[in-house]
């Protein structure tokens, strides 16, 4: 059997795989670290990511606000954090050496501010960003000011 070569992805060298953004919370810092720590690309999920409390159970995300821009607000804050916490988790799992990527669904009420949130609170560890879904054109603006690879997916040429 062939072994496979490496190739540099996100100014980094790593195996030919990259783990899909799987929608809502599907990818996460568990999945992403384990492919990271594999030498592939682990990709987190930017789309409402779980957070956790100081016992490692998922944190709720119990809306308290009155209004519909309130609630926009936590909902945004949520996924800041949950991002956050998983990206950290796969840096951990993949012993720091790894390459992490976040999928963003730019359509979703608030992208903007989600991605920017999760790439200034997990500066440096985030090494590419992916979106797929819709006409995502301020997300090579926004990755590049934070230093950060963009790979846009293509559904048809």
């Amino acid at each position: 059997m062939k072994s496979l070569e490496s190739i540099t992805i996100s100014g980094r060298e790593v195996l030919p795989i990259i783990e899909g953004g799987k929608g809502v919370a599907v990818s996460n810092g568990r999945s992403a670290g384990a492919f990271a720590a594999a030498g592939a690309v682990g990709t987190v999920s930017g789309v409402n990511a779980d957070s956790y409390d100081e016992n490692g159970d998922v944190i709720p995300q119990i809306y308290h606000a009155k209004t519909r821009r309130e609630r926009w607000h936590e909902l945004i804050a949520y996924a800041i954090s949950g991002g956050i916490t998983q990206v950290k988790l796969a840096h951990d799992i993949s012993g720091g050496k790894g390459c992490i990527h976040v999928n963003v669904l730019w359509e979703a009420g608030g992208t903007p501010q989600v991605l920017e949130g999760i790439l200034e609170g997990a500066k440096g560890l985030v090494h590419g960003v992916t979106c797929g879904a819709g006409m995502p054109y301020k997300v090579a603006e926004i990755v590049s000011s934070y230093g950060v690879y963009y790979h846009p997916i293509i559904s048809s040429a």
